[in-house]
């Protein structure tokens, strides 16, 4: 990723005239660059106000952010993160049929041997929920092995077809197994098992990609999953690729929430519903369980799907997007420019934008004052390692949780069930604290770089 040498560049505004920026609208630091150029090119600098009292700008120097640079901290691979997400979904749907048919096989005069009651089990609803939970690392593993073997002139074809085969093949599986549960039960069956699929149809239309794969390049600008940025000094570039950011990430929300939700479906809410109607199970467990399944998976598809490589582009982008902060006193004795989609705006510059006072709080503003979306977007990823350190509290919270509840249970059942999902907690737990504290450690030193703390 390429960091620009330049410190400071020039807005786009005509050069006919010189400005001399008021001290109450920048920064110190700007306000240096923009004197000092002032005093080699003229000795008498004015400032013009329209009838509105507004200051027409001629020439503008606007601070240019410079980047911390991030280590390349190792990521998983998208095979290893697929095969994590498989391990924990039918551990968790494992232990939660250990939930449903344990047995008492310990006692005196139990005529079972086994510790569960494999018989009561319906292998056709179990088959139905590995076909769902592996379909994505079957179809990375054959991604895989296409780009290994096959020319590189037939790599998209190849991928195309393999996509419809696959598809196909898992379609006649749900097919099948589905039929041979409604045999046994009735259409409310299908109902539950196919709501699901109902849901992404509304929330991601016909797109097979989003079914089959986690992460899908939604953007042009997106190499293997992961956006790029340019330090562009161009305003209308900056606002366009926030936009283009905006998208891939409201798209990897929602395939988080999607995700996780369907792993928890499945695996913890399915057997349950689906089970016989004569059995008797503790709901306590069962209910405890969905619960964790849910936030355990919602953790690790949040670690899978923004890792902090990801979060730094968009704070990249944050640094020239600035924000801006409505200013309640409205009166002309406040100088201020007329805003402008061609500017980029220096550090405490006043503007004025459709009857309203607006104060730039970032290092460098080329958002357009009272847009939301920029507004939260800068919000959001000006200091981003607050979503890391809210998502490690989160899941400190869940393992703190868990931690107790095995200590207290008794049975071997439940020991199972919690024992195995606090294995891989801890393991997202890793993920989520080593990105945390190297995140935290890195942009400590980012206000050197930018020259200047902004308030």
């Amino acid at each position: 990723m390429t960091v620009t040498n330049r410190r400071y560049h020039r807005g786009h505004l005509p050069t006919s005239g010189h400005f001399q920026p008021p001290a109450s609208s920048t920064s110190s630091h700007a306000l240096a660059t923009v004197n000092s150029s002032n005093s080699s090119n003229s000795g008498n600098t004015t400032n013009t106000l329209d009838s509105n009292g507004e200051e027409d700008s001629s020439t503008m120097f606007t601070p240019f952010p410079k980047h911390v640079p991030y280590p390349n901290v190792e990521q998983s691979s998208e095979l290893m993160n697929e095969l994590l997400l498989f391990c924990f979904t039918i551990l968790a749907s494992a232990t939660q049929f250990l939930h449903l048919y344990r047995s008492v096989w310990w006692l005196p005069n139990s005529y079972n041997r086994q510790a569960v009651n494999f018989y009561l089990i319906d292998w056709d609803l179990a088959i139905f929920i590995d076909i769902m939970a592996s379909r994505r690392l079957l179809y990375c593993c054959i991604l895989k092995f296409i780009d290994a073997n096959c020319p590189e002139a037939y790599v998209d074809v190849s991928k195309k077809a393999a996509k419809y085969t696959f598809l196909a093949f898992v379609v006649v599986s749900f097919v099948v197994c589905g039929a041979q549960i409604y045999q046994k039960a009735s259409y409310i069956h299908l109902f539950v098992l196919s709501y699901p699929l109902v849901l992404y149809l509304m929330i991601f239309g016909l797109n097979l990609e989003q079914f089959l794969r986690t992460i899908v390049d939604t953007e042009p600008n997106c190499i293997n999953g992961m956006p790029l940025h340019s330090c562009s000094s161009n305003p209308n570039s900056i606002r366009t690729e926030i936009d283009a950011l905006k998208t891939d990430f409201n798209s990897r929300c929602k395939q988080v929430i999607f995700t996780s939700l369907l792993n928890a479906y499945y695996a913890g809410f399915v057997p349950c519903v689906l089970a016989s109607k004569h059995l008797y199970y503790n709901n306590f467990w069962t209910t405890q369980h969905l619960a964790c399944v849910f936030v355990g998976g919602f953790t690790m598809c949040v670690t899978y799907c923004f890792p902090m490589r990801y979060c730094d582009v968009f704070h990249r982008a944050a640094l020239h997007l600035g924000q801006w902060h409505r200013v309640n006193n409205r009166s002309n004795s406040v100088p201020a420019y007329t805003w402008s989609k061609t500017n980029i705006y220096p550090h405490g510059t006043y503007v004025r934008h459709m009857g309203e006072v607006y104060r730039s709080v970032g290092y460098c503003t080329s958002a357009i004052p009272a847009n939301s979306s920029h507004y939260r977007f800068y919000a959001i990823f000006s200091y981003h390692v607050v979503i890391y350190m809210s998502l490690f509290a989160v899941q400190m919270l869940l393992i703190v949780l868990q931690l107790v509840i095995f200590a207290l249970t008794p049975e071997w059942q439940n020991v199972l069930s919690v024992g195995f999902l606090l294995l891989t907690n801890f393991f997202t737990l890793f993920r989520i604290a080593r990105d945390y504290f190297i995140a935290r450690r890195i942009y400590a030193s980012e206000p050197l770089y930018l020259g200047m703390k902004l308030q």
